[in-house]
Parts: structure tokens; sequence; C-alpha cells
């Protein structure tokens, strides 16, 4: 089972996804307002294909609740705001996320960072949390960063068409995670550390803005 944690933009079509896709899903926000919406049986935003895609998922049996699951794979989709003012992403939710995560989750347990992070905030911020809890319970936790590929207005299209990339510590648990990806992504995944794949982000977001500004100058012409 797979305890998606986060169910904004990034979260629950990812959740949606996985569960209309034979995997066993369960979306965590501390949002109970969401999660009640969803329990209705109605999304939280319009994006083209997402109800089609949360029936399927629901037929399938996937899960929304506001409390974290016990089970071997967790998905952190929470927000990392800008700061205007520091120019750097705030991690603070995604902390937080881990945190909670660590206190219900089993031995060996596999955690995906799918939130935009900058290089190097896995190790600074994540590992750090996840190395003091190893050392007080005597267990561990494999780290992998799954940064996430979707724009909204396609949402549903390039989940299912972009490439991804996985980046963990152990090869053989980036290629487990890459296993539940490729459950629905038609794309290629490629497995990697957690730092290029912090890096892959970056660059493909640095490509865009130059893209766009490049346009904007097009059009000024």
């Amino acid at each position: 089972m797979i305890n998606v944690i986060g169910l904004g933009y990034i979260g629950l079509p990812t959740a949606l996804m996985m569960a209309s896709h034979g995997l066993e899903v369960v979306g965590t926000d501390y949002n109970k307002g969401l999660v009640d919406t969803l329990n209705s049986g109605r999304t939280t935003f319009k994006e083209d294909g997402l109800d089609k895609l949360f029936d399927e998922a629901l037929k399938a049996g996937i899960k929304f609740t506001t409390e974290y699951a016990r089970t071997g794979m967790y998905i952190i989709s929470v927000p990392t705001p800008y700061d205007k003012f520091s120019k750097k992403v705030d991690p603070g939710y995604v902390v937080a996320a881990v945190r909670d995560v660590l206190k219900v989750c089993p031995p060996d347990a596999t955690l995906v960072i799918e939130s935009t992070v900058s290089p190097g905030t896995i190790d600074k911020h994540v590992r750090p949390v996840v190395e003091a809890w190893s050392s007080e319970t005597g267990n561990r936790i494999n780290l992998v960063h799954a940064p996430e590929r979707i724009i909204p207005g396609n949402m549903v299209y390039e989940l299912l068409h972009n490439n991804r990339t996985i980046g963990a510590d152990d090869k053989a648990v980036g290629e487990e995670v890459k296993a539940c990806y490729a459950s629905f992504c038609q794309g290629e995944i490629v497995v990697t550390d957690i730092r290029t794949a912090e890096m892959t982000k970056v660059v493909e977001n640095t490509f865009r803005a130059v893209n766009i500004a490049f346009a904007n100058e097009l059009a000024r012409i």
C-alpha cells in the first residue's frame, strides 16, 4: 500500500493515477474539509480528465483520510513555498510531513519526496531528521526523491507521458519506486542519486523560464 501525503495539485492526481492503475493507495491531507469533499465523491479542483480519473480511482478502492497510514511506502507531495525575500524554497512543510510519517512508519519503509526542492535540501533538512529517528529507534528508512513534472492545465496527460527521474540512496530501492511509477508512466524513468534528481528539476524549471522570457521578448517585438 502507498500513502500519498498532500492532496493538492500534485498529490491528488498522482494518488488517483496510481490507484487507477492497480496500486493500493491511501491519500492523506491535514485539511479535513478537502478530505470530506473527496470522500463525498467530488474533486477539489478542475482539470481536463481529472473527474474521469477520480471515478476510476474510486472504483479501484482509493481511500482519503486525515490520518497517516502504517505502510511500506510514503509519497510526500506537500507545498514548498518560494520566499521572495530570501530567494529560497521553504522546506518546512516537507520536514513536518517527514516527522509525522516517522511517527507511524514501520522499519525499512520507503519515503519518497515528490515536492519540488532545491539541490541539497534533502541532505540539509530531511536526512538529519531521518538519521536522528534511526539513531533513536535502531531502524532505518529508505530516502528517495522523485520530483514531480506536471503543469496545471495538462496534468493528466503529463503524468502519463512525461519522463521521470528517481533519485535514491540505494539503487535497488530506486528500482522498486520506479516500478510503482511505471504502472502508469509511459515516459522514460531514470534511476539516479538524490542530488542529481534535485538538480534535474531546477534545470527543467530554469529552461522553461528562459523560454517563456524569450517568447515574451518576441511578443514585444
